[in-house]
């Protein structure tokens, strides 16, 4: 069954079309990267695939519905959101920005939220204060208590950008084990080899500035030298070599 399934999608940005018609089918459980240079559209992806720009809406479908015939609390219900970044445009704790955020959620599980983020003991520390890194797994935290038996699709917008070494490989391993299908914009063509199953490979045009899809499908077939390089705009080639690696099994 497909979790996600966009038509003829044409993805614009302020009424300015950034990235050219598409086809594309999630299905239940996958894992999907969105890889493309700086200014590819792969935000406007994850941001389409919201329904923040209503133009898109009804070429996406949500578990074979359309987006566009979707309460808001229908869509909430079906998919979670990780944005790149969190800002917080009120002087409120880690604890009162989760139950705001998740007010139906109870104490227990927001706790487990925390504690599985490394936030539990900044619980009730201004959101403010938080580092860069903390306050987006606050929104990994907020993404975990959302999710339900109803979720069908995950979204995340460069969820890693923030992160230390170590928390990389952990959410890594989070996003490759989570029940539902992913939608992930990622810049790192090594954490796609560690949680993707697919990849959706943008190109960039500069002198247009728009953007379409290259190649889409599963990682080897994807993750090739010559498809990267033509997206990238450098000779790339896949390297077997000896790195350091966290041992998360």
């Amino acid at each position: 069954m497909s979790a996600l399934s966009v038509r003829a999608l044409s993805i614009y940005h302020e009424g300015h079309l950034v990235v050219q018609p598409f086809d594309w089918s999630v299905e239940a459980g996958e894992k999907w990267a969105v890889l493309g240079v700086n200014g590819a559209g792969k935000s406007s992806v994850i941001h389409a695939l919201l329904g923040l720009n209503r133009q898109n809406n009804p070429q996406v479908w949500l578990d074979s519905v359309s987006l566009s015939a979707l309460s808001a609390k229908q869509q909430a219900a079906s998919r979670v959101y990780v944005p790149q970044r969190y800002d917080e445009p009120f002087t409120v704790t880690v604890w009162q920005a989760l139950q705001s955020v998740v007010p139906d959620a109870d104490e227990r599980q927001c706790v487990s939220a925390l504690a599985l983020f490394g936030l539990i003991g900044r619980a009730n520390a201004w959101v403010h204060t938080l580092s860069g890194g903390e306050r987006q797994r606050l929104t990994w935290a907020f993404a975990h208590v959302r999710s339900s038996q109803q979720t069908c699709l995950g979204l995340f917008d460069e969820p890693l950008s923030a992160q230390d070494l170590a928390w990389q490989q952990r959410l890594l391993q989070r996003l490759k084990n989570l029940p539902y299908a992913v939608v992930a914009a990622v810049h790192d063509l090594n954490h796609v080899m560690q949680f993707a199953s697919h990849v959706l490979l943008l190109t960039h045009d500069e002198a247009t500035g728009v953007s379409s899809v290259l190649a889409q499908g599963c990682v080897e077939e994807v993750m090739q030298d010559d498809l990267l390089s033509t997206a990238f705009g450098v000779p790339l080639k896949c390297a077997e070599a000896v790195h350091w690696r966290t041992d998360m099994t």
